[in-house]
């Protein structure tokens, strides 16, 4: 074969494998064992006055008995808990019974481009912002889980988003002081650091492993930094020159005029103020993004939050493919519940080398 026509057909071929791999990298899953759906087939169901239901089943269809760890999920404001079904559902597949609470999930409209029906929202909204109302809702996931057979009541997890992610931290906190141990594990996915109380203030007596996650380029709960509300305002508006002066004013006029828009220091004081604690700065991820398996759902939701409900915390049109966060809180969880602490240090492992994370923090 002439040299010539070699080369071009070798340089077709690492042109072919390198496309492969930027195929893998953008649309497949991470290399780590659990970036993906675990070994477990899923049911879901709901569950009378707790929530969604999701349990693991042995891949084979055995009916051998055995308890699993649970995780209560603590969706974010606004974000109806079915709207996390995938994240849920790849939580599950690990060997989790999870269980995820449905109240204050209809925040109703506080949209400028539809008036009439904002004025009636105020009181569904101050509802679903109440934390200790999704605190006591939290507490009764718990002690529902720690009830079921298929549940080892001495692994118990609390994984929340955003409101939920913050309110997971304050219950963790209250619920240790009150039964040392009870929850082994907590993990805050962009954690709002403004819940009643300020977590940030609570956190140093968790006597729990905590697991944060944030991003820089999340608008509403940033690693630090100042938050905004309506960071779309300005472009989905009819009236731009008004949108313009609200967008500044989100925070106060959705939390009152005394919300700190930087929510006392974000993941970062939270993370300073814990015992112990791992801090995860994902890149690129947005508000909603950071919580799911591939992007697409959270982009349906935050379609669905700032289209219906009027609440615009981030730009539209960020996809985000390969989310980190589910598969490193399956691995933290492997290790400190003793599911198998070897796969889950090994997998733990690789979280400073992995290119969609910008920082890790431990101590």
């Amino acid at each position: 074969m002439p040299n010539n026509l070699l080369a071009k057909r070798l340089l077709m071929i690492s042109w072919f494998g390198f496309l492969m791999a930027v195929s893998v990298t953008v649309h497949g899953e991470s290399a780590t064992m659990f970036g993906k759906k675990g070994p477990y087939h899923v049911t879901m169901s709901e569950v009378a006055d707790q929530g969604i239901l999701l349990v693991p089943h042995a891949a084979d269809g055995s009916t051998a008995k055995k308890q699993f760890p649970g995780i209560v999920f603590g969706h974010g404001l606004c974000g109806p808990a079915r709207s996390y079904s995938d994240t849920l559902e790849r939580l599950c597949s690990w060997g989790f019974v999870v269980i995820a609470n449905q109240q204050q999930e209809d925040c109703g409209v506080v949209n400028m481009r539809r008036p009439i029906q904002s004025l009636n929202a105020v009181h569904k909204f101050q509802y679903c912002a109440n934390s200790a109302i999704m605190a006591a809702n939290i507490k009764k996931n718990l002690h529902y889980l720690a009830s079921r057979s298929d549940v080892n009541p001495d692994a118990l997890a609390l994984v929340g988003h955003s409101m939920g992610g913050g309110v997971s931290i304050d219950v963790a906190t209250s619920v240790n002081a009150e039964q040392p141990g009870f929850i082994k594990a907590v993990i805050g996915i962009a954690p709002w650091n403004d819940a009643y109380p300020v977590p940030s203030s609570v956190v140093a007596k968790l006597n729990a492993p905590l697991l944060i996650f944030c991003s820089k380029s999340d608008t509403f709960c940033p690693c630090s930094g100042r938050a905004t509300a309506v960071d779309s305002a300005v472009d989905s508006s009819p009236f731009p020159r008004l949108a313009s002066r609200f967008e500044g004013r989100g925070m106060a006029y959705l939390f009152g005029s005394g919300a700190d828009p930087y929510w006392h220091g974000g993941s970062e004081a939270i993370y300073k103020n814990a015992r112990t604690a791992i801090l995860v700065e994902v890149l690129k991820a947005n508000h909603f993004a950071i919580a799911g398996t591939d992007g697409k759902q959270m982009e349906h939701l935050a379609y669905q939050v700032g289209n219906v409900n009027g609440f615009a915390f981030n730009l539209s049109g960020r996809p985000y493919n390969l989310v980190p966060t589910l598969e490193y809180s399956v691995a933290f969880l492997y290790d400190v519940l003793d599911i198998n602490r070897e796969e889950g240090k090994s997998v733990m492992a690789k979280i400073e080398s992995d290119d969609r994370i910008d920082k890790v923090t431990s101590k």
